[in-house]
């Protein structure tokens, strides 16, 4: 195969801190090149160098065969043929599809008058060759989240790209949306486009990869042929130690309810809806995209308004006339989109961890020795790496971030967890740090856990009883114990199968 790209020795510091460490790359045409490690391992930052983001300290890009500067300009790296398709959307909301996929050609062309005819003509050509069905003209903040990660890898290739560099693209695709996606990098292989490929979905990368480089604490570990790697192997290296087990009771959950929804109808469930979960129970919600997971979500937290039914809470009546109500009734929430939902990703650690302890309070007063001592114990608690309590949450790793979100909560004494995705976008350490925070919580009386996920391997994991979604509507419920992956799966897809 032929050398594409070859990063030797890269170096990059912030505030002092070393962040990647001598790190050595390759990449040939034709070839996907697996990029792994833990939330905070380097990846990011990388990634940002060679799109030209970032501006190393030391060492050196060569790309096909020459050294190549992008100093603090991605334009350069686009014009190269170097494409970065990041986690987070970067998409014009109030602009139509057409319109994100020409806006370079805005920026570019000269001429005081748009052929709107030529914008959707391009944008149409451009959604066909990943064979995506949509309306140009709409606009991308009616799209939903997997349609507009779609939009994203469309906008990639009308670039005349070179290098892909695809961090996380399946976080929100559905199973035939990521088929339709590894069809296409098969096809870009055969252009002899490089593809490096992030996720910590690993048997993805067993799936389309060709190589795995693993990352830990900024310097490269190991590089791997992915059909010579075994899942373990790669895990080690991520981590550095052998990942012990999820060890889950069976025989924690009380008869006791302490979340019950009673015949729920709203904007999106018209028909009635039941849920209940009982004391210590991790309830898992799974289903596929567009089923109604994160409606429910919002829903149970006051997000949403309800027509008809009833929430019980410990056996009570309650009503949620907003998310306020619900945090001082004991309901917590933990968004699927942490960073504009979840998150003040301006503030610090320390505030962000705050907010819920306060609105639990409900005093105008603040105890600033009482809320550092609680930060301080959160932090020490939910392992977070972070420089200081003050360091503001936008600079954290995904996982990190996630663990701020989560953390908020559990010193808010709640009584309910609704968790929505919580491990989207994160690696497999920070996810078992998840599930211990998760288990931790559960642990005490009188408290009770939704875990939405799209991921049926982690709801059969992590669940004690599972409740399937299909078009708004609850089609199935199972105990762990008796599910598996396919039954779920044919659930899931039947009810969709039968309005189509």
């Amino acid at each position: 195969m032929e050398l594409l790209l070859r990063l030797q020795n890269i170096s990059k510091s912030f505030f002092g801190v070393q962040v990647l460490k001598n790190v050595e790359f390759e990449l040939f045409k034709g070839e996907v090149h697996a990029l792994l490690g833990e939330n905070g391992a380097g990846k990011s930052t990388l990634i940002k160098i060679l799109s030209g983001a970032y501006k190393a300290d030391s060492g050196e890009i060569i790309f096909d065969g020459r050294k190549i500067q992008l100093n603090y300009r991605p334009r350069t790296a686009e014009d190269l043929g170097i494409v970065t398709m990041y986690q987070n959307f970067h998409l014009v909301p109030h602009l139509s599809v057409a319109e994100n996929v020409a806006l370079r050609a805005f920026t570019t062309e000269r001429g005081a008058f748009v052929d709107w005819r030529a914008v959707n003509k391009e944008a149409r050509a451009a959604l066909e060759n990943i064979e995506f069905a949509i309306d140009p003209t709409s606009k991308v903040k009616d799209l939903s989240i997997a349609k507009k990660q779609m939009l994203e890898i469309a906008i990639a290739l009308s670039k005349n790209a070179r290098v892909m560099i695809m961090d996380e693209p399946t976080a929100a695709l559905s199973r035939k949306e990521t088929a339709t996606l590894f069809g296409m990098i098969e096809r870009l292989k055969r252009k002899g486009i490089g593809i490096i490929y992030v996720s910590h979905k690993l048997e993805e990368i067993r799936e389309i990869g060709d190589r795995v480089t693993i990352l830990r604490d900024g310097q490269n570990v190991g590089t791997l042929k992915v059909r010579d790697a075994q899942l373990k192997d790669i895990v080690k290296l991520m981590i550095g130690r052998e990942l012990a087990s999820n060890q889950q009771s069976t025989d924690r959950v009380k008869e006791r309810l302490v979340l019950v929804l009673k015949n729920i109808r709203s904007e999106h469930f018209r028909a009635p809806l039941a849920l209940r979960v009982h004391e210590n129970e991790i309830l898992g919600i799974t289903g596929l995209i567009g089923a109604g997971k994160t409606e429910l979500a919002r829903v149970m937290f006051g997000a949403d308004r309800i027509d008809e039914g009833e929430i019980y809470l410990d056996g009570r009546a309650v009503r949620l006339r907003g998310p306020r109500d619900a945090v001082r009734l004991g309901i917590g929430y933990l968004p699927e989109d942490r960073d504009s939902k979840g998150l003040c990703l301006n503030l610090g650690v320390k505030e962000n961890l705050s907010l819920a302890w306060f609105a639990k309070l409900g005093s105008v007063l603040l105890d600033r020795t009482a809320e550092n001592r609680m930060v301080r114990r959160v932090i020490e608690s939910i392992k977070l790496k972070a420089g200081s309590a003050d360091e503001q949450v936008k600079y954290l790793s995904g996982g990190n971030k996630q663990k701020v979100v989560l953390g908020k909560w559990l010193e808010a004494d709640c009584k309910v967890l609704i968790l929505d995705e919580p491990t989207i976008g994160i690696d497999i350490g920070a996810r078992r740090d998840i599930y211990g925070l998760v288990e931790r919580f559960i642990s005490k009386a009188g408290r009770g856990v939704v875990f939405i996920s799209s991921d049926i391997d982690e709801i059969l994991e992590i669940a004690d009883r599972i409740v399937v979604m299909s078009n708004y509507r609850a089609v199935a419920e199972l105990k762990a114990g008796e599910a598996n992956k396919q039954a779920i799966m044919e659930l899931a897809m039947g009810r969709m199968s039968d309005r189509n």
